[in-house]
């Protein structure tokens, strides 16, 4: 990882490997579907082709009011699992690992994805493994399925 992105979605904030962003959209349409599993806020189109967008205050318990979401971007990132959406508000940035230090979890954090930390001009980023969040939705998507006996993808 030699640069990362550096967002937040209300008060939480959190950093993203460059190499896994494929594309910052600001404003995408969302759309809401019945059925949609409990990490999935609503379903964007990119390029002809759907991405699922990460609810932030369910994954982060992020306080985010509509307007806000309305107004902010949505990253792009690429998975094991395809391309998924984090919203972010408008003040991302993009630095090199260089500027900041990397630092570990306390036991006591329990967000959903989180791998480490990164310090970068005294504030705290939340290193997200977008793999994971995928994971969990995917697990999600089967579990909530009342035909697949809660089978599981990719375990």
């Amino acid at each position: 990882m030699k640069k990362v992105g550096l967002f937040h979605i209300g008060e939480f904030a959190f950093a993203l490997s460059l190499e896994c962003i494929v594309k910052i959209v600001q404003s995408a349409k969302l759309y809401k579907f019945p059925s949609l599993p409990m990490l999935v806020s609503g379903v964007l189109v990119n390029d002809n082709s759907l991405v699922p967008l990460i609810d932030s205050v369910c994954v982060y318990g992020a306080k985010v009011t509509q307007s806000e979401l309305a107004s902010s971007y949505q990253v792009l990132v690429s998975t094991e699992y395809g391309v998924v959406a984090l919203p972010a508000n408008l003040s991302g940035k993009i630095v090199a690992t260089t500027k900041g230090e990397f630092l570990e979890l306390t036991d006591d954090v329990d967000i959903i994805g989180a791998v480490g930390k990164f310090l970068f001009a005294s504030d705290e980023y939340y290193i997200l493994d977008v793999n994971s969040l995928a994971k969990e939705m995917t697990q999600g998507i089967w579990q909530s399925q009342p035909d697949t006996g809660g089978a599981r993808r990719h375990q």
